[in-house]
């Protein structure tokens, strides 16, 4: 995990697996998990484990996950 990331910066930023899966839009940080929001009808929320942060740009917070792997940190 990248511990130069400014966790505050973070929130409402979009989120992505390494082979670009749309994780959605930061809602919350917790001290072990980051939890995201995508879909505007068909609501998806994942609750991932910060230690699987891989990088942020600025814009976009990237997980070292991909999109098979995504769907066990989905809720409903």
């Amino acid at each position: 995990m990248n511990q130069n990331i400014r966790w505050q910066e973070i929130l409402n930023k979009e989120a992505s697996g390494i082979d670009k899966c749309d994780l959605g839009k930061i809602q919350q940080i917790n001290d072990d998990v980051i939890i995201t929001k995508k879909g505007l009808i068909n609501k998806k929320r994942y609750v991932l484990p910060k230690k699987l942060v891989d990088s942020f740009d600025g814009n976009i917070l990237y997980f070292k996950i991909m999109k098979a792997e995504a769907k066990q940190f989905q809720h409903n």
